[in-house]
């Protein structure tokens, strides 16, 4: 059986003034439910309560309105706030309502309120200077410094119409905010809250800006606002920067939340030398909930129209994205035909502990990336990557195979100097298992390298290894044994090398360390400064790999890690004859309350007992008895401030003898500052290899409104500059204007392009012109655009 409903009940303060009779010991005044009848002793009783005209007192209307929100970023919240219509209010929840004077009509069935009017159910809030509430029906009219507060809008009008049951109502003369996270504002001459949480203004102002600040607003004669699809609609709308207006439109739409919708997204209009005058009109098609696409009609003075698409998909485990575009015929080079590129990427799981990838990218001929591509990291790729890839992890081991291909985009590579293709690539790994005292590992290897240029075939790799870690505070000491197995079967070898070779390799290492520390005062604060030495020694007998092909090897890197590493090469056709001992020193000063690492050098060096007879080319042994000598520095004194260096230095050179050095200083002390230097420079085993370049890049701003940006990479080998670019940023928070000119060469042969970017952001409406952000986070370290 279904219970009566609570009584709304109506309770009046004490109120403390000499003019005005105080009350005292007054229980609530208990209104009967509207399906009961009133009382004569209800209405004595609130005639009693009665006292003279209260004083309206002047509420500051904005203040209310964002009281307890915070406004830590402009527009509208994050995706997936968004819902549906919140539902009704429930008739049995109690009206609670607060007031200094009040006179209840029995036949009627209104209550009057007068002075300080608060009326409470659920969710909702109404207050007033004076307010009538209609028990039976729930509706409030309300008049004077009005203040609503209900999901998800704040509002303050001078009156009010209001139905706390059904939510719905009309206000004049509004000020509004939409609550929560949703930081959007405005005013309107009426407001009419409608059903299903949607709201209509009229003559009205909209911005995302905080308040007191109308950077930019829109001006319209109509607004609605529905919540639920989390999508603004307005009518002969104008949008206004400051007081100056600047466009006008009979129809808009905007999102209010981060929601996917279908419709047409802001354009991007840019020039550069390559494409002349350039414009994109995207069109976002939003299928499902998990499937989308963008298809974005791109016109090129200089070339022509092309078309590109974009399709998205996603599941509870696979993630889907396919790229493509296609110029049907180029203007300004017509003997190439039709060009485009098309780019897929997939990764998911099947049954938990299977995975599949796929990373495919291929163009249509090889300029592609160089006219249509606008980032260095894209234009400078001379290898498209084509990788398909299948893993199972077995929890004690895992397991991997892929197939991958290239397409070489460079013209100036030879084809026998591309990559191997791997048609397939098969691994099981292992990973450090502990055995007792000793630690167990396995590796093992298929491939088939593809090449269609020089010698190609199977090789299988297995490598087991054995350690025995002993670790103290003070120091470790680790031994370790290997046993490199590796097998070929070859096709188109040179004559008289064999098609079939296989190798057996043992080798043995030790990693030795100690670690001393003291304590000491660093300029006035305490400190720790530690004093590290570590000792490494390998062990590889002489196996003669002169007739295997380089399928995936190269010369290490040299660096202070590479003097602890096992093999002086990479991948595993070449293991190096070993016989040597590496000595290397870390120091390290820790402060002793932050704990930050203030300041750490490493220096080291390796002795040869032997001369390596193992080399990636040639016969020729090297008969050099110390190595490069390896350093690295770092400090951090400071918050956000950070600096490097590393070196590597030859004493065996005449010449040269500085074969690599990097110094990178960097200052971002967290108020939107930062500034970059680095210079490097590496000596290279080969000429293409070799480079010395100064990069500066910095974000500074002159004012909170006002930053200027930039960066220059210039290179010293070629005393020419091959990406700069220079700019200014204005605004903050609700609205952004970028405009950069910049000037990037592809090649060394190039005479580069040079073009002039302009970008507009206004938070909640989207982004117009290129996409300077994001070439400002990948140019300068430490750029955030948010």
């Amino acid at each position: 059986m279904s219970q009566p409903p609570e009584p709304a009940r109506l309770t009046l303060p004490i109120v403390l003034d000499p003019a005005r009779p105080v009350f005292t010991g007054i229980a609530p005044l208990v209104l009967p439910p509207p399906d009961q009848p009133s009382t004569a002793a209800d209405t004595a009783r609130m005639n009693a309560a009665l006292g003279p005209q209260p004083k309206v007192v002047t509420r500051d209307a904005e203040a209310r309105l964002h009281a307890g929100l915070p406004w830590e970023r402009c527009g509208p919240p994050g995706r997936g706030t968004g819902g549906g219509a919140a539902p009704a209010a429930n008739p049995n929840v109690p009206v609670d309502a607060t007031a200094d004077q009040a006179d209840y009509d029995q036949t009627g069935g209104v209550v009057r309120l007068q002075g300080d009017v608060e009326i409470l159910q659920g969710d909702q809030r109404l207050e007033a200077d004076r307010s009538r509430y209609h028990r039976r029906t729930g509706a409030v009219d309300a008049q004077g410094n009005v203040y609503l507060e209900y999901p998800p809008a704040r509002l303050t009008a001078d009156s009010a119409d209001y139905n706390l049951r059904t939510k719905e109502g009309t206000l004049q003369n509004v000020h509004y905010r939409l609550s929560g996270d949703a930081n959007l504002r405005g005013t309107a001459a009426t407001a009419d809250l409608l059903p299903g949480q949607i709201t209509r203004y009229r003559e009205v102002t909209y911005t995302t800006c905080p308040p007191g600040r109308y950077d930019w607003s829109i001006h319209a004669r109509s607004l609605l606002l529905d919540h639920p699809e989390g999508l603004g609609t307005a009518r002969h709308a104008r949008l206004q920067f400051g007081n100056l207006p600047v466009f006008y439109t009979p129809y808009m739409t905007f999102p209010i939340d981060d929601r996917r919708r279908s419709g047409l997204l802001i354009p991007t209009v840019g020039s550069s030398d390559t494409t002349g005058t350039d414009i994109i009109l995207p069109y976002y098609w939003n299928i499902a909930p998990n499937l989308d696409a963008t298809i974005t009609p791109r016109f090129m003075s200089t070339r022509g129209l092309m078309l590109g698409a974009q399709v998205r998909h996603l599941t509870s485990n696979q993630k889907t994205e396919i790229n493509g575009e296609i110029l049907p015929h180029d203007a300004a080079d017509p003997d190439l035909g039709t060009r485009g590129a098309l780019r897929l990427e997939q990764t998911g799981t099947l049954g938990g502990r299977w995975g599949t990838s796929i990373d495919y990218a291929m163009v249509s001929d090889d300029q592609y990336l160089a006219d249509f591509g606008n980032s260095l990291d894209v234009t400078s790729v001379r290898n498209l990557v084509q990788r398909g890839n299948l893993s199972y992890n077995g929890g004690t081991y895992s397991v991997q195979a892929w197939l991958q291909g290239f397409q070489t985009v460079d013209p100036t590579i030879s084809p026998a100097n591309r990559p191997y293709g791997q048609l397939p690539h098969i691994q099981v790994d292992v990973p450090r298992t502990r055995w007792g005292l000793l630690e167990y590992a396995f590796e093992g290897r298929y491939d088939y390298f593809d090449h269609h240029a020089k010698v190609h075939g199977n090789r299988g790799v297995l490598l087991p290894s054995l350690r025995l870690p002993l670790r103290r505070s003070f120091g470790h000491l680790i031994p370790r044994v290997r046993l490199y197995a590796t097998g070929y079967d070859l096709a188109d070898t040179q004559p008289g090398t064999a098609s079939v070779q296989s190798f057996l390799i043992p080798s043995f290492d030790m990693d030795a360390g100690l670690v001393f520390e003291r304590d000491l005062n660093w300029f006035g604060q305490g400190a720790l400064q530690t004093l590290e030495p570590r000792f490494y020694y390998v062990a590889t007998p002489y196996e003669n790999q002169s007739d295997t092909p380089l399928f995936d090897t190269t010369l290490l890197d040299f660096s202070y890690a590479s003097l602890f590493k096992p093999n002086r090469f990479t991948g595993y056709d070449r293991v190096g004859d070993e016989n040597r001992f590496t000595i290397g020193l870390t120091s390290r000063t820790l402060g002793n309350k932050s704990g930050r690492e203030w300041l750490r050098a490493s220096l080291g060096q390796v002795y040869y007992f032997d001369k390596r007879r193992v080399q990636l080319t040639g016969v020729s042994a090297d008969e050099t008895t110390t190595s490069s000598v390896a350093g690295e520095l770092s400090t951090n004194p400071a918050p956000g401030w950070n600096a490097r260096a590393s070196f590597q230095w030859d004493p065996n050179l005449s010449s040269n003898q500085w074969e690599k050095r990097v110094v990178q200083f960097r200052y971002a002390p967290g108020d939107d500052r930062v500034f970059n230097f680095a210079y490097r420079y590496n000596l290279g085993q080969t000429e293409p290899e070799r480079y010395e370049n100064t990069d500066l890049s910095f974000r500074l701003p002159l004012t909170p409104q006002i930053s200027l940006v930039g960066r220059w990479l210039y290179s010293l080998l070629d005393s020419d500059t091959v990406d700069a670019f220079a700019g200014i940023e204005f605004g903050r928070c609700c609205w952004r204007l970028r405009i950069l000119a910049r000037h990037l060469k592809t090649t060394a042969e190039s005479e580069g392009n040079t073009s002039v970017m302009l970008q507009l952001e206004l938070a909640g409406l989207g982004s117009l012109g290129n996409k300077i952000d994001k070439l400002l986070e990948h140019g300068i370290y430490g750029y955030d655009s948010d």
